[in-house]
């Protein structure tokens, strides 16, 4: 089962794209633009920056729920088809984040040292938390330890390590780790025929949810929801996406607003089902399709890229200044969204374009492996055959056996 050969659903792209954006916009915001309580002024264009550049949490629970749809509704499709194989699985699951992850933890030590050279001293330690909404705190600083760096690369950040260094938006990726790892034990608790099997996943799957932190864990839900929105296609609906955008709104000012994971949930949920719709929809293509296209292809890239170098040129070339809302700052933004676009489609080009060549590479040597395993079992069956004819059964029978 290669869950990475779907075809490309054009507004799901584009969502995942702008959510993308959202997380690196959120963050130029923290950065460069004065808290809203210290601003000097409160009109709409000022409202309409802080309410834009505070979504990036919201953006990332989308993300859990797209991530639900595409994968968990492919697992779905091929458990129903009898197609699922969990050797394949797991090396696309593996792929898919390695290839992104291993340059990103790489990339995040060389923008660490290099910011920690040419910013304030102690900025990497928490020394600007009092004026920094994101980055490093007196009690969460940049952690660069080999066991901070082999618990990122399992997975293990938020539940037993720190994310590593300074690259905060990592979190999100042991939440998707474990969603990949607990959603198909308990899928197969209802589609294995084996009535054991099914109770073994189901107690697997339980146990690691029981395992895990209680938020992690719940936010699965948005994940599950996009699963089972995916599970069930809806057909073109405009009065039906026009409904589940506005409950989408809805919920996303509940979350923005009430900052709890019951919000989370909810949101995650609310987008989880307005996918079907806006999947059912048929591409556009031109100017909207390629942008579509684009911005998604780099999305993972971006989300898992961008934070420490921003943090290190602001730490570098404008800490501990911020600005007060206006033109000035909109076009500090411009400047440093540009470079992050840049910096996440050059490393996108280096690594992640080459998913399928590692996750082929996988495959191949998976398959050769287990072939390697089914010949020796061949070459000592002969061996078998002739022990039992030499003692005495007829050769003509030896072949049967």
């Amino acid at each position: 089962m290669d869950l990475s050969r779907k075809p490309r659903l054009q507004h799901l792209d584009m969502l995942r794209g702008l959510c993308a954006l959202g997380v690196v916009i959120s963050h130029l915001r923290a950065l460069l633009v004065v808290p809203y309580a210290e601003a000097a002024r409160h009109g709409l264009f000022d409202k309409l920056l802080f309410a834009l550049g505070g979504l990036g949490h919201e953006c990332v629970i989308a993300f859990f729920a797209l991530s639900g749809f595409l994968v968990g509704g492919s697992t779905l499709a091929a458990m129903r088809a009898g197609r699922f194989s969990w050797a394949d699985y797991g090396v696309a699951r593996l792929s898919r984040l390695w290839t992104v992850l291993v340059p990103a933890l790489a990339l995040t030590a060389l923008w660490d040292a290099l910011g920690a050279l040419l910013g304030p001293a102690g900025a990497y330690q928490g020394a600007l938390a009092a004026i920094l909404e994101s980055g490093p705190t007196a009690r969460e600083p940049a952690t660069h330890s080999l066991v901070t760096l082999l618990g990122n690369l399992l997975f293990l950040q938020t539940i037993e390590t720190p994310v590593f260094g300074s690259n905060r938006p990592l979190w999100s990726l042991a939440n998707e780790a474990w969603y990949y790892l607990v959603f198909p034990l308990l899928a197969f608790a209802f589609f294995h025929r084996a009535p054991i099997m099914r109770a073994f996943c189901a107690a697997a799957g339980a146990l690691a949810l029981a395992l895990l932190p209680g938020e992690l864990a719940l936010l699965g839900l948005p994940w599950l929801a996009g699963a089972l929105a995916a599970d069930n296609p809806a057909r073109p609906s405009l009065a039906r996406a026009l409904a589940g955008a506005l409950a989408t709104l809805a919920a996303l000012g509940v979350s923005h607003m009430s900052r709890t994971v019951l919000g989370d949930i909810a949101l995650g949920c609310a987008i989880a089902f307005w996918l079907r719709d806006l999947a059912a929809f048929p591409s556009i293509g031109g100017l909207y399709g390629a942008a579509a296209h684009g911005v998604s292809e780099i999305s993972y890239t971006l989300y898992a890229v961008h934070f420490p170098l921003l943090l290190m040129l602001w730490f570098w070339l404008l800490a501990p200044a911020r600005s007060q809302p206006g033109f000035a700052v909109l076009g500090q933004m411009a400047i440093l969204m540009g470079i992050a676009l840049i910096y996440a489609t050059a490393v996108w080009f280096l690594f992640e374009r080459r998913t399928d060549v590692v996750r082929g590479w996988l495959l191949r040597r998976l398959r050769a492996s287990r072939g390697g395993v089914a010949a020796r079992r061949r070459r000592d069956k002969p061996e078998r055959i002739v022990s039992r004819a030499w003692n005495g059964t007829p050769l003509s029978d030896a072949r049967r056996l």
